[in-house]
């Protein structure tokens, strides 16, 4: 019989860690111990395999594992890493699908989805490039006859996100099986301390806010509010200008 190389092995090996039996191959090249046999040897690894990425996705989903508990959560686990198994070298990315998955799990809550949406999305803002912030004293130098064409870049870690669930209600102490669906606007950031958080957006503010964040001009922003009279919605745009501002969530002004 050929003896495998050891890139045969490693793959045989990969294979029984990562799916749903051991690989006959590899059953012939494990020995038993005094109370293990070869199957159950590696699957000591397979379970310990598990587990670590058990802890990973626990981190950084904790709101939806909390509130699926430790067996379902485990459960929850086991099924997504069958459908979508670790191929990156980090397991940063191992989360990226996980909330597609939770929309076809047909038994678990329909929240729960964008609940994971809402939770990748800190995870990403959290590690996105840093940048430079726009100050209130940086915008009150700028002329006012400059206002109306004036745009404004973001930060980089900074999210806004639309789900079908207010599901940024279910932090601290929040009670899940009160939620009811309610489209929702979130808006995720990271600020200079590098402490990550949301907020939901009011509905009447939000395509003010989108329009702002996608640079277009001031005179824009002030137009999606225009169910208002023009000095209100002057006054609101300015409001939530002054917010992102206070929240540093404006890199730099890109063109009046």
């Amino acid at each position: 019989m050929r003896t495998p190389s050891l890139r045969e092995v490693q793959s045989a090996f990969w294979r029984s860690i990562t799916g749903t039996r051991v690989d006959r191959g590899l059953l012939g090249l494990v020995e038993p111990s005094a109370t293990l046999d070869p199957a159950a040897r590696v699957g000591v690894y397979a379970e310990a395999h598990l587990w670590r990425l058990r802890e990973v996705l626990a981190e950084d989903f904790p709101r939806l594992a909390a509130i699926l508990g430790p067996e379902r959560f485990t459960e929850l686990v086991r099924d997504y890493l069958a459908q979508h198994p670790s191929t990156h070298p980090s397991v940063r990315h191992l989360g990226r699908d996980l909330a597609r998955h939770l929309a076809c799990e047909r038994d678990l809550p329909p929240y729960l989805a964008d609940l994971a949406r809402l939770e990748w999305a800190r995870t990403e803002v959290f590690d996105a490039p840093n940048s430079d912030v726009l100050t209130v004293g940086d915008v009150r130098a700028i002329p006012p006859a400059d206002w109306p064409g004036l745009r404004f870049a973001p930060i980089p870690a900074l999210v806004v996100l639309r789900t079908a669930w207010p599901v940024h209600q279910l932090w601290g102490e929040a009670d899940a099986s009160r939620l009811s669906p309610s489209p929702t606007v979130i808006r995720i950031w990271r600020d200079p301390t590098d402490a990550v958080f949301h907020a939901g957006i009011d509905a009447a503010v939000a395509p003010a806010l989108e329009r702002l964040l996608e640079g277009e001009p001031f005179a824009a922003v002030c137009a999606a509010l225009a169910h208002h009279a023009p000095l209100e919605a002057a006054r609101q745009a300015t409001e939530l200008l002054a917010r992102c501002l206070e929240d540093g969530v404006i890199a730099r002004v890109i063109s009046t």
